[in-house]
């Protein structure tokens, strides 16, 4: 069906009122997220004095300046220890570096494993499969909370603290909701496409990286951009875990702090705010079909 016809279709079906004031709702609530994104990046580029006549508007040309935009890449920084025994600042551009390496690194560990033991529990079917099942779903209905102190301490034991690499050794996990989509995925794929490898010789290996893995590239692509800007937004767990490899919204966790800064405007902080907001939505727009799309399409088509 093409997009002319689905347009004609969607205007054609009969909507009941609780449809309509749910896209009523939902209609108001974007616009007010969007209207909310414009003010926030017509104020990143007003002079301060501007600001303070008007906060709301942006009706002031004359003031058009891109001075919030140097005060947060000379003022947003943090201080980390060196080897030496001192201290050196970390500006934004080394924010970014961490923050893809955090957000990407982390994104695809948590998804690939929480693929994999999906995969394993929904095609090899016994008791270990039966028993990581049931863990996923009681503790998605029973969330376990608490823990943090006890994985900070064992990240501590462990040397993972203020490195990367055991960052990703944390994020090795399947308890999320997405290891729910994907044994649905793996449950549903036709075995014959195995069973064909296994007569040629191949081993269980094989067959998952080069047969079905790439059939659930499409749903692996999807959560993983999902879970890549949860990470970008995260400023909690690289305050605790990577202080001396601070993520871009750690940065700006810092920076929305210090009000004695001759940097940290309140123009500055909003010009901040965009500048750790623009990537991800970058991200967003390049990849909206795949977010958006239905999270159970498969890579088999009927």
């Amino acid at each position: 069906m093409d997009k002319s016809a689905k347009k004609k279709k969607f205007f054609q079906r009969k909507w009941s009122a609780l449809e309509i004031c749910v896209c009523l709702i939902l209609t108001v609530y974007s616009l007010a997220l969007i209207a909310l994104f414009a003010w926030a990046i017509m104020t990143s580029f007003k002079t301060q004095s501007a600001y303070d006549r008007d906060k709301l508007f942006f009706n002031t040309p004359n003031a058009f300046t891109f001075d919030n935009y140097l005060n947060v890449f000379n003022g947003m920084s943090a201080q980390v220890p060196t080897l030496e025994g001192g201290m050196r600042p970390v500006y934004i551009e080394e924010m970014f570096l961490y923050s893809f390496l955090y957000a990407g690194g982390c994104a695809f560990c948590q998804t690939f494993f929480t693929a994999t033991v999906a995969y394993c529990t929904a095609r090899y079917k016994g008791t270990a499969a039966s028993v990581i099942h049931s863990i996923v779903i009681i503790t998605l209905i029973l969330p376990v909370v608490g823990s943090l102190a006890s994985t900070l301490q064992m990240a501590y034991e462990l040397n993972l603290v203020n490195n990367m690499l055991g960052m990703y050794v944390l994020k090795v996990s399947f308890n999320n909701m997405y290891y729910l989509i994907f044994y649905a995925l793996f449950a549903s794929m036709s075995w014959e496409y195995a069973e064909s490898a296994f007569i040629d010789g191949a081993s269980h290996f094989t067959v998952y990286f080069k047969i079905m893995f790439p059939l659930a590239a499409t749903l692996f692509g999807t959560v993983f951009l999902l879970f890549f800007i949860s990470y970008w937004n995260d400023y909690q767990v690289p305050l605790m875990f990577l202080r001396n490899m601070p993520t871009l919204a750690l940065g700006l966790y810092g920076f929305m702090l210090h009000d004695h800064s001759e940097f940290a405007t309140p123009t500055a902080k909003i010009a901040a705010g965009v500048c750790v907001f623009i990537p991800v939505f970058a991200v967003f727009v390049a990849f909206r079909n795949k977010i958006m799309g239905n999270l159970t399409e498969g890579g088999i088509k009927g």
